[in-house]
């Protein structure tokens, strides 16, 4: 593994910057614990987990690499990654699909257009997701391009996450080729802590 790193190497942000997102993402997980999906249920909106799932086995069939830049509280560091086990890499982009029985009456859809899908929580509901968007291509309907909204908060923890991925075409096939996660978390009696991870994907 080898890193391009801007930081005085005694303390390097992505360390600190991995134990956010371990602590982000175990909320959010614990959050949708209790709302798996049904394989065998019609999906009320579009299978972003399907298609997430299908990139992973692929990403890793590959061997793909992806380009770093990690942001913690105004520090930055950028590195190369090899062996990236994408099943992890990806997990709050799965976390961020609605096709669980307990959203399906959660979240107004709106259509701008026919390759565009809008999904905004319902007032009154409390869930993860807050705000999915998903961009199809025309010929395809796969997504070029997916943004999230995921807030989660209780008395001790807070934390918001603006997540986004984009697609590309390589062969024919559409294939995740960016995404990034940006946002917050707050602990109680902790400072807030803000991050941002941008990644770029290459053979």
């Amino acid at each position: 593994m080898r890193f391009i790193s801007k930081l005085p190497p005694s303390r390097p942000v992505f360390i600190k910057c991995i134990s956010v997102l371990i602590v982000a993402c175990f909320i959010t997980l614990v959050g949708c614990r209790d709302a798996a999906t049904d394989p065998n249920e019609k999906k009320a909106y579009y299978d972003l987990k399907g298609f997430i799932e299908n990139q992973i086995v692929y990403l890793n069939e590959k061997k793909a690499k992806v380009t770093k830049t990690v942001q913690l509280d105004g520090k930055e560091e950028v590195r190369l990654e090899t062996g990236t086990d994408w099943k992890k890499e990806l997990e709050l982009f799965v976390q961020a699909d609605i096709n669980k029985p307990a959203y399906r009456n959660s979240y107004v859809v709106t259509r701008s257009d026919s390759s565009v899908y809008e999904y905004k929580i319902k007032d009154g509901e409390n869930l993860p997701v807050r705000l999915l968007t998903i961009k199809v291509d025309s010929a395809t309907q796969q997504p070029v391009m997916v943004k999230a909204l995921l807030r989660s908060e209780n008395r001790i923890y807070s934390s918001e996450k603006t997540i986004e991925l984009t697609s590309s075409r390589r062969d024919n096939l559409l294939e995740v080729s960016s995404y990034s996660v940006k946002g917050y978390q707050k602990l109680l009696f902790m400072d807030r802590k803000s991050f941002n991870i941008t990644a770029k994907i290459g053979f």
